[in-house]
């Protein structure tokens, strides 16, 4: 049996859950802090009430990280999540220089995620000790997919 398009793209790469906000540009207007589903170097998948068709070319920025990530992507699929028109669109990242930057990106992803965590147990962790704390105990992990 033959696997979709969508199948396809999402099976190319290994995809890391990532909760962080980003902003989309699909036509220069921004749609601001939409939730990533997940992330991988190929590219990234979010959701949005923004229907975005197929092939087209929009900006991703991600401004939680210093300095901020962009990247150019290509639209390889939406789907329909519910009935609200809430559509979880992914995408594919235009150049191969964008793959180190991804993984880069990633990481400081769960570096702030475990400061956050760790901030709920009552622990005010800089990003510096987070950092350290999380590549002490994950980043061997990390890079083994």
């Amino acid at each position: 049996m033959r696997r979709s398009t969508h199948e396809q793209n999402r099976r190319q790469f290994y995809r890391h859950p990532v909760d962080v906000p980003i902003q989309v540009f699909p036509q220069g207007t921004m749609i601001e802090d939409v939730p990533i589903c997940d992330l991988s170097e190929g590219g990234l998948a979010f959701q949005t009430n923004v229907f975005i068709e197929e092939g087209h070319i929009l900006k991703i920025r991600i401004p939680y990280v210093h300095p901020a990530f962009e990247a150019a992507c290509v639209v390889r699929w939406q789907k329909v999540l519910d009935d609200l028109g809430t559509f979880e669109i992914g995408v594919m990242f235009l150049d191969e220089e964008t793959a180190f930057r991804v993984r880069m990106v990633e990481q400081v992803c769960h570096i702030k995620a475990y400061q956050e965590k760790h901030s709920g147990y009552g622990r005010d962790l800089s990003i510096e000790v987070a950092a350290q704390e999380w590549i002490t105990k994950y980043a061997a992990d990390f890079g083994g997919n």
